[in-house]
């Protein structure tokens, strides 16, 4: 049993009374705060999709349309979606999507909801840590609710990953401390140890959630004896398990970067938690993306060299610190181990830092202020005429700015907009806003921000296809050709570049030619529909029926509901006067795809040829 005087600070306030109404109570609190917290995130209501992940997890996820009893073995099989293994997270977005369809804001709503029932787990889990203090557990639980920096957790559909894995994250560490507490231990250590393979199943990060729990046991100073690190080997062992599956994860997506030195990664790394420091107090410059500095033969600038330096100063603070308190060293160790696994010591994406990593490990931060808040309020108790309003006027700014930042999340043109404003030089910036302009029809604009793209970042392959698609949508295919090659030099493999040049020379007539690069780009993908459709395109433009009907049957046999192939099939027979194979594969397309107007004409088009065509005459009895 964890009594009061082992816990850092657990005094009671002097002349304080047994809390009789019901406004003093913790119930009440909590709802208060996850009711603040929702007021402040309703402009994510009006929100929709954006094209940035939320496309790959959602709108453009062939597995939202199927049935759940294919889709949920699918989600558990060995499947990544953009470098996560996220099962329980993809089947919470079927379940959505059987519910609502495509509606985007009941999408928003629900990762709204689960953030403010996130809010009243943080307030539970910072009463029990905190020796039941109100004021604690509702300062630390405002400051995670309203906080901008954890928008994006919120606003972002692609990030439901977030608040999903934080919910048992946080119900798991409530259970640990009752484990610690009460009777029925072995029960709640079974009930921890679930709520962790849960999380997990949602979201990598909660991997380390061991530690936070030995940082638990650290804080609330339980003794180190050998049942304590029994009864943390299989989560210890649970961890690994999913973190060697998270790398793998991240390396069949080709997320992993290796062009940066060790040393390098170090000073990346200081950086990006000393900011995170930072941003918790000044929430400025936010952006859905932070990109790495632009090195080309330049050094890094100067303040990535001191921040190692400022980081270990700021370790050796704190440590000093642990003869009085231990308040200090645990919440920057429990900041520090829940950012870890992201501070790019192995650099994974394009980005040097991310807002929504904040989105856990800012309680480390907001106990230290909250703790010593509470402290200062207890001592001076005239402080408290300062330090309740102050707290108030600095929550409701932050409720502030969460709302307005909310709409810049409204959709992908706002967020481009955004992002550009912020990072006006940056290659991925000028890429995302280019494909809104290509979308919108605005090709010239959108060329000019592709060029300068790749002027910036000259391998950066999604820029060179997209500036190849915007030459194509101005009927310039050699030029299309050009930039393809050009980026084929630097990426002779890849797979969108070797497709892209087979379809550039369809474009132009090159059918031959075409065809070669489409044998190509299948044996790097051996289910890509659309090599096998126009492959037997090509081979029907060379009047080879045979091997045009074969391509199409082998695109069939990956995906026999593909109706591009199934009309394509139809009228390859069609052409070769097999008018009653032809129509039911017209027929099958117009099912599946009853708006396409061609199977429509192709199928008119065949009964006429085959009620025209002459009978074979009977022979005459004599």
């Amino acid at each position: 049993m964890v009594t009061n005087k082992n816990i850092p600070g657990s005094t009671t306030v002097p002349g304080a009374t047994a809390e009789t109404k019901w406004w003093t109570k913790p119930w009440f609190h909590a709802l208060f705060v996850a009711f603040f917290t929702f007021l402040c995130f309703t402009p994510v209501l009006n929100n929709g999709f954006i094209n940035w992940d939320d496309n790959g997890y959602v709108f453009e996820n062939e597995q939202m349309g199927k049935p759940l009893s294919e889709s949920v073995p699918y989600f558990f099989g060995a499947h990544y979606f953009i470098g996560n293994y996220i099962p329980l997270t993809m089947l919470v977005y079927a379940l959505q999507y059987k519910v609502a369809g495509l509606n985007p804001q009941f999408f928003h709503f629900i990762s709204l909801f689960i953030h403010a029932l996130n809010v009243i787990l943080m307030f539970w889990f910072i009463y029990r840590l905190s020796n039941k203090r109100t004021f604690v557990a509702t300062l630390v639980a405002l400051l995670f609710g309203v906080h901008p920096m954890h928008v994006e957790s919120v606003a972002w559909v692609a990030e439901l990953k977030d608040v999903l894995y934080c919910f048992f994250f946080l119900a798991g560490l409530i259970t640990y401390i009752n484990y610690n507490e009460g009777s029925n231990k072995r029960i709640w250590l079974v009930f921890t140890f679930l709520l962790f393979l849960v999380s997990v199943l949602c979201k990598p990060a909660a991997i380390v959630f061991p530690l936070v729990i030995l940082l638990i046991d650290y804080y609330r100073e339980r003794k180190t004896d050998k049942r304590l690190w029994l009864e943390k080997l299989p989560f210890m062992a649970l961890s690994l398990v999913f973190g060697f599956v998270a790398l793998n994860a991240q390396y069949a997506d080709e997320l992993l970067r290796t062009q940066y030195a060790w040393w390098q990664k170090i000073c990346f790394a200081s950086y990006s938690s000393l900011n995170y420091i930072v941003k918790s107090i000044l929430p400025i410059h936010q952006a859905i993306f932070h990109p790495y500095p632009v090195l080309g033969n330049q050094p890094l600038p100067i303040y990535f060299y001191l921040a190692p330096l400022a980081l270990v100063l700021l370790f050796y603070i704190v440590i000093r610190t642990q003869r009085k308190t231990r308040l200090y060293v645990f919440g920057l160790l429990f900041f520090i181990v829940n950012v870890l696994l992201v501070l790019q010591f192995v650099s994974v994406g394009d980005a040097i830092m991310a807002e929504r990593y904040t989105y856990v490990s800012y309680t480390g931060v907001f106990f230290i202020v909250a703790t010593k808040a509470y402290d200062f309020r207890k001592r001076w108790r005239a402080a408290g005429k300062v330090i309740i309003p102050l707290f108030l006027v600095a929550v409701l700014l932050l409720g502030y700015i969460t709302y307005q930042r909310c709409k810049v999340w409204r959709n992908s043109d706002t967020i481009a907009n955004d992002l550009l404003e912020k990072y006006p030089q940056d290659w991925l910036a000028m890429n995302n806003k280019g494909y809104i302009l290509f979308e919108q029809g605005k090709i010239e604009e959108a060329i000019e921000l592709f060029e300068n793209a790749l002027k910036i970042k000259p391998e950066y392959t999604r820029a060179s296809i997209n500036l190849s698609n915007a030459y194509l949508r101005l009927n310039k295919p050699e030029l299309s050709l050009k930039v393809n090659d050009q980026a084929l030099e630097r990426k002779p493999d890849d797979y969108n570049l070797i497709f892209n040049k087979g379809y550039f020379l369809y474009v132009i007539g090159q059918y031959a030619e075409s065809l070669k690069w489409f044998d190509k780009s299948i044996e790097l993908d051996k289910t890509s529909q659309g090599a096998y459709l126009y492959k037997s395109e090509c081979y029907y433009y060379l009047k080879d029926y045979p091997n045009a009907l074969k391509a199409a049957d082998e695109g069939l046999k990956l995906q026999p509901g593909n109706y591009l192939l199934l009309n394509n099939k139809g009228y390859f027979l069609m052409q070769q006067k097999r008018y009653k194979e032809a129509i039911p594969f017209f027929e099958l397309a117009l099912r599946i795809k009853p708006e396409y107007n061609t199977t429509t004409a192709n199928l008119n088009n065949c009964l006429q040829l085959m009620n025209s065509a002459p009978k074979p005459t009977e022979p005459e009895n004599n």
